[in-house]
Formats: C-alpha cells, sequence, structure tokens
C-alpha cells in the first residue's frame, strides 16, 4: 500500500451538482451532499477524476481532504465506485443537468409522474417517457439514449479499473466505440492499443490475459506484428525483418516464432501490412509506411525526369546571381548554384560554416532574374524561422505549408489540389521523415523543381526513414557536397571542432577563455550534473552574450540513467522553476513558467513533434494547462499531457533543426550504448555562441572513434537506384 492509499479516507454521498467536467479525460469538479451522524447534510467539493458519474448518483470515494490556497477545502478523489442513483430526486437532477433539451420543470414532471419507479422505468421501459405530458418522440428518444450510454460508460469505467487502467480512458473508449464499447473491449483487447492513444500493447495484452486469451493464439499475434512494427518505426525504421520479428516473438513475447509468419500472412491479406523480398531478408512494412515510401520513389523519379530550364536561361540566371552577390562565390558554391538551377531535383550538403547560406542568397537572386518566386519551407518551426531569417524571404513548415485540415485529419495540399510553386527549396532535410517527405511531394506540380538541402552527416530524422541519405546514396539526382569552411567560420572553435569530428579527430579543447568551446572533465554521474547546474544558473549567464537561463538548451545523449533527460529535468526544474501554479501528471510536475517540448506531432492543434514551449497559465482546477509555443499557443487538458515533457534539458535527437545560443551536453561512460560520431557532431552544430561539454575524456575518445551509425531498415535508395 503506497502512502497516499495508507491516509486516505472515504465518504460517501449524492452528488448534488457538477461544477466542471472535462469531456476528455473525466476530471471534475462537483458537490456531493454527505448526510451526517445525526442525518444532517454537509456539502463536500471533490475533485479529481469521476469518468462516468451522474449528478443524483451515490459515490463512495476514496482520497483525502486538501486545502486549496484559493478555493479551500477540498476532498481530492483517488479512487471511487458509483452506486444505484437514489431515488426519483436524484435522477429528477440527473435528467435536468445531464440531458440537453431537459431543463428543471420537465425533469420535476418526469420524476412526479413516475415516483419511485422512475429508474426501473429508465432501465426496462425507456420508451414509456412518451407518457409525460409535454414529451414528444424526440426528446423521448434523447432520454433513452443518453441513459443507456451513460450506464455503458459507467460499466466500461468498473471494467477498466479492474485491469489496471485508468478510468480517464474511459470517456474517450467510449466516445470511440459507443454504447457496445465493453462488448468490443472483451471482445478484443487488443483494440485498445491500435486505437486508443495511451494504451500500448502490453496493457492490452496484460487485459486479454485476464480475460483468457491464450499467449499462442492468432488474435495475439496479429497484435504483437503491429506492436513490432510500430516499436521499429518509433526507432526509425520503416519496416521491420521478418526475421527480427521471428526473433522477437522468441525472446520478448514467449510466443512460438511460427505464429508470427502466420500473423504477417493473416495481416497481409487484410491490406494492414505490406510483405516484399528485399536483398538480405523479407521486409515487412506498415502499409502507410509502404505507399511513403513507394510514392516517394515514384514521385521523385517523375520530377527528376521533367524537363529542365534551358541552358541559355541557367546561364543569365547564374550571371545575374554572381553580379549581386555581397560575397565572391567560390567554384563549388558556383557549380551548386548551375546545378541547382539546371536539376529538376538537386541535393547541396555541407558542414557548419561551409557557406549553404550564402549560396541559398545567390539561388533565390538567380531565380528571380528568371521570375521564378521560390517557395521556402523546412521541417520544424525554429528552422523555418532560421530560413527566414537567413534569406529575408518568407518560410514555412511543411505542415503549414501543405495546409492541414483538423477536420479531414490530412493535408488539404496534395495530388489533386497542388502547392502553386515551381521551385521549392527545403532545408534542413535531414529532418525530413518519410511521411512527411511522401506529403509534400505528392504536392508538387509536374513541372516543379526541387532543392534539398541539409548536412548528411547530422542524425537522421526523429520519425521512420533517412530520406536525404537515401537520396544521395541511390545517385539518381546531382549531390553537390560543400566542403570549403570559409575564414569568418574558421575563427569558431566549434565549427572547427565540429570538421575534426568528422574526420575522426579528437576535438580542440583549450578551454581559451576567449573562446566558444569549453570541456570539463568530471568523472562522477553526481559531478557532472553539479557542474551542469552551475553553468545553467550561473556561470554562463552574464557572459558570450547570454542574460538569461533560457538561452542556454542543455542536450543528452538519452532519456534514461543519472545523466538522462528525466534525471536533469528534475534537477533543472527544481533550480530554475521551484514553485508556482502546478499540475500534477503521474509522476511528472508541471509549473507555469516551465519550458516544455512537443513530443509526438499533433495536427489538430498545428503543433508538433520537437517544438518548444513556455507554460504560461496552469489551471489545476480544470486539469488544463495553456503552453506558448513559437507557432501558436495551445491547451491541453490531463488526457494530452503524455505528449509534453520538460524541455530543459532535451535529447539531442530532439534537437535537430534547432540552433541555441548555448548548449551544455554531459558526456559520460553511462551513455556509452548512444556515444557515436553524428551524434556527438550534431550536438555541437546546434551550439551558435557556446558550446560547452562536461564528462570524461575517455567518453568523448569513444564518441570520436564510433563512426557507426545505426542501421535504419528503408529501401527508399534500392527503389530510387538506377543502374
Amino acid at each position: 500500500m503506497n502512502p497516499a492509499e495508507h491516509n486516505s479516507e472515504t465518504i460517501e454521498g449524492t452528488l448534488d451538482h457538477l461544477l466542471y467536467v472535462n469531456e476528455q479525460n473525466g476530471y471534475s469538479v462537483a458537490v456531493l451532499a454527505v448526510s451526517g451522524a445525526n442525518g444532517e447534510l454537509t456539502r463536500v467539493t471533490v475533485v479529481g477524476d469521476l469518468s462516468g458519474v451522474e449528478v443524483g448518483s451515490i459515490i463512495r470515494a476514496q482520497g483525502r481532504m486538501e486545502k486549496h490556497p484559493r478555493f479551500g477545502d477540498q476532498f481530492k478523489v483517488l479512487d471511487f465506485e458509483t452506486l444505484r442513483p437514489a431515488g426519483a430526486v436524484a435522477l429528477e437532477r440527473y435528467l435536468a443537468s445531464e440531458i440537453h433539451g431537459v431543463g428543471p420543470a420537465l425533469a420535476r414532471r418526469i420524476a412526479e409522474y413516475f415516483g419511485e419507479s422512475l429508474g426501473e422505468v429508465l432501465d426496462t421501459m425507456p420508451d414509456r417517457m412518451r407518457e409525460v405530458p409535454g414529451i414528444g418522440r424526440v426528446v423521448a428518444e434523447r432520454i433513452k439514449t443518453a441513459w443507456r450510454d451513460s450506464s455503458g460508460l459507467r460499466e466500461l469505467t468498473v471494467f477498466l479499473r479492474g485491469h489496471g487502467i485508468a478510468a480517464a480512458h474511459a470517456r474517450r473508449i467510449h466516445q470511440t466505440y459507443g454504447k457496445n464499447a465493453l462488448e468490443g473491449v472483451k471482445r478484443d483487447p487488443y483494440v485498445l492499443a491500435r486505437t486508443i492513444h495511451g494504451i500500448g500493447f502490453r496493457t492490452a495484452d496484460a487485459v486479454a490475459e485476464k480475460l483468457g486469451i491464450p499467449r499462442n493464439s492468432i488474435q495475439r499475434a496479429r497484435a504483437a506484428v503491429r506492436y513490432v512494427l510500430e516499436r521499429s518505426a518509433d526507432e526509425g525504421h520503416v519496416y521491420a525483418p521478418l526475421e527480427y520479428i521471428e526473433g522477437q516473438f522468441q525472446s520478448a513475447l514467449e510466443m512460438n516464432s511460427d505464429l508470427a509468419d502466420e500473423a504477417v500472412e493473416e495481416l497481409a491479406k487484410a491490406d494492414e501490412v505490406v510483405v516484399e523480398r528485399a536483398a538480405e531478408h523479407t521486409a515487412v512494412y506498415l502499409k502507410p509506411l509502404h505507399e511513403a515510401e513507394s510514392n516517394v520513389a515514384q514521385r521523385l523519379k517523375e520530377l527528376d525526369a521533367a524537363k529542365p530550364i534551358a541552358a541559355p536561361v541557367v546561364e543569365h540566371a547564374v550571371a545575374a546571381a554572381l553580379k549581386a552577390a555581397e560575397i565572391q562565390l567560390s567554384l563549388e558554391q558556383v557549380q551548386a548554384l548551375r546545378t541547382a538551377l539546371r536539376s529538376r531535383v538537386t541535393v547541396i550538403t555541407g558542414g557548419p560554416g561551409t557557406g549553404k547560406t550564402t549560396l541559398l542568397k545567390s539561388i533565390i537572386v538567380a531565380l528571380d532574374d528568371v521570375g521564378l518566386k521560390p517557395t521556402l519551407a523546412a521541417p520544424t518551426g525554429r528552422a523555418a524561422r532560421r530560413l527566414k531569417e537567413a534569406t529575408g524571404r518568407d518560410a514555412k513548415t511543411i505542415h503549414r505549408l501543405l495546409e492541414y485540415a483538423p477536420e479531414t485529419g490530412g493535408f488539404i495540399r496534395g495530388k489533386e489540389f497542388p502547392l502553386k510553386a515551381n521551385f521549392v527549396i527545403v532545408d534542413e532535410a535531414s529532418m525530413m521523415d518519410i511521411e512527411l517527405a511522401a506529403n509534400l511531394l505528392a504536392a508538387l506540380m509536374p513541372n516543379c523543381s526541387l532543392l534539398l538541402v541539409g548536412d548528411r552527416d547530422q542524425l537522421p530524422s526523429v520519425g521512420p526513414g533517412s530520406v536525404l541519405k537515401d537520396v544521395i546514396a541511390s545517385e539518381l539526382v546531382p549531390v553537390v557536397a560543400l566542403h570549403e569552411v570559409y575564414r569568418q567560420a574558421r575563427q569558431s572553435m566549434i565549427i572547427a571542432n565540429a570538421h575534426r569530428l568528422n574526420r575522426g579527430e579528437f576535438p580542440i579543447i583549450s578551454n581559451d577563455p576567449e573562446g566558444d568551446f569549453f570541456f570539463f572533465e568530471r568523472a562522477a554521474p553526481e559531478e557532472v550534473m553539479a557542474t551542469i547546474k552551475q553553468l545553467v544558473h550561473q556561470r554562463l549567464v552574464g557572459r558570450f552574450g547570454i542574460n538569461d537561463p533560457r538561452d542556454i538548451q542543455v542536450l543528452t545523449p538519452m532519456n534514461r540513467g543519472p545523466l538522462g533527460t528525466h534525471a536533469l529535468n528534475h534537477e533543472l526544474q527544481a533550480l530554475l522553476n521551484p514553485r508556482g501554479p502546478e499540475l500534477r501528471a503521474g509522476d511528472r510536475t508541471l509549473r507555469d513558467g516551465d519550458r516544455v517540448i512537443q513530443l509526438r506531432n499533433n495536427y489538430d492543434k498545428g503543433i508538433f513533434n520537437g517544438s518548444i514551449g513556455r507554460i504560461v497559465n496552469v489551471n489545476a482546477e480544470k486539469g488544463r494547462i495553456t503552453i506558448a509555443f513559437e507557432e501558436a499557443h495551445a491547451d491541453y487538458d490531463l488526457s494530452e499531457l503524455d505528449e509534453i515533457g520538460l524541455a530543459y534539458a532535451i535529447s539531442v535527437h530532439k534537437s535537430q533543426g534547432s540552433q541555441y545560443r548555448a548548449v551544455v551536453m554531459p558526456i559520460h561512460p553511462s551513455h556509452y550504448l548512444m556515444l557515436r560520431r553524428n551524434l556527438l557532431y550534431t550536438a555541437i552544430t546546434r551550439a551558435e555562441r557556446v558550446c560547452v561539454l562536461v564528462g570524461t575524456k575517455s567518453a568523448l575518445q569513444q564518441a570520436v572513434r564510433n563512426q557507426d551509425e545505426r542501421r535504419r531498415f528503408s529501401r527508399l535508395a534500392e527503389r530510387l537506384h538506377v543502374d
């Protein structure tokens, strides 16, 4: 028994009225009429998850009394059970408050007409509502449906609680599947993992086991295949080898590997997965990822085969760009300029300081000269903003460019309604995953040119695929690599060390007080943590143009461990934002003023994976927070908080496409699983003004030596390859 349960008390009473209900997660503020020893009624404010509760119900709640600084004494509900609604008076309150079209006067007539038999009538003979004077067919049907559906929600809530699933999920499941939700869940509990965000395979599997579904059933096997494929996609793979799925069945899922083959075959027949023979193994795709990869390959081939801009026009545009250039372009930049104009699809890649921004400006001037207005885009809001600042031209995220429509769950721009663009430039293209690339390419007109600009030495996209690297590897389209580091950039040790890393050389760590790259050697994890806290709170503030700790971003290779994002955020939140209005969500506390990060795409809100924001309002009573992102403000309730994480420290992967005035990064043997050259390179190149590494030289040396990149299972390069 945990301490909260040990110190809890139980109260029982009639739910007098609801002050607030969050329809998504069941968080409620209500008044409970509790009978005392002498029969007198005491009204108690209760707060918490009351999913499925009805006005007029008798509930027995377990919890504890707390004193809210603004609202006074409240009973915080930890758990509750709903008893049968208590008589005609309670049911009258329910009808008046919960059913649209039934006000207090009509509810009173219904209660007076049926008296104490009202509950039985609603349960067994709801059509008798027509007997009450003033009730027509529509209102009678509405009462019947509402009573039936609320009963289903009550039963579903009890069932889920009994299987360790939070009652907050009950309302969403009930909204998705309606009155037959409980029946459907009992018949196939794996439907929860397929359709309800926040319930994974493991949770659904535990329910299935309690319901007696055999571990080696084909029903479980189908769900397990989906689970393995979804987890592979989360790790960046477009498909999973069948042999890997078979191995997971044996090692992680305790199932016969033969069942994997049978389940894959059934899912393929149901058109949920696609199976193809790859060079070394059998590839198993989730259907949407197979479509995305196939479509990217097809559209790139079509664009590349289109008629190019005429050579004399290209040369005229190049001459105009060279004449207007503020800085004389190098030979490789001129080559890149000419290639981008005369090819329908081009890739330009290069590390920091190699003149990609200067080149982009010249390309835009050249396009202006021939009457082409380029459309500029990037995968993230921060990258789009940097592109706009660098070029002086409007730039959008790819999501905004394609105009997401929440009502349809897709993008407005596509094959049927393409972008009115004849030249599209995508910066930070290494961040573009296979599905985003497919959506963008589908929206390009047949005569559109596409320029992909990025750094192929950075980490691949957070989402599945490695589009930029695969396009380069395919040799389908021209690729121009910029190598020359320009004089001003050479003065920066951040840039110099980034290029040293790429050559497999140990970075220069002279710790010059006037420099911009530092390494502080600390051995024990607690020493690393203490140094990072000093840097963020004191030592960097007031130097390097940094006047606010919010200009400093801590990056780390991992989420878990003594120096992962979880541990660092816990310490940094306590240091930088220790108090204020807050909302607890599981083991996390979110406070007004906290820096936070969006952890997955939310198309309805228009906020996407990796977006950084700040909490600007916390309403604990309503279980809601408001976050100001660069793109927009967005509200989140309790059921959506799993989309949000603290961002005082974020993973290197999540930092892609962003630049920070200062970067602080632990590099320690505890990160050994992730210490690779491209990860360290990506982290260092996120820093604009100063980069500080804290840890051990042995860990730093391991990262420099380890050139191995985690292979991502993708067949895009193979589909694009031209013999």
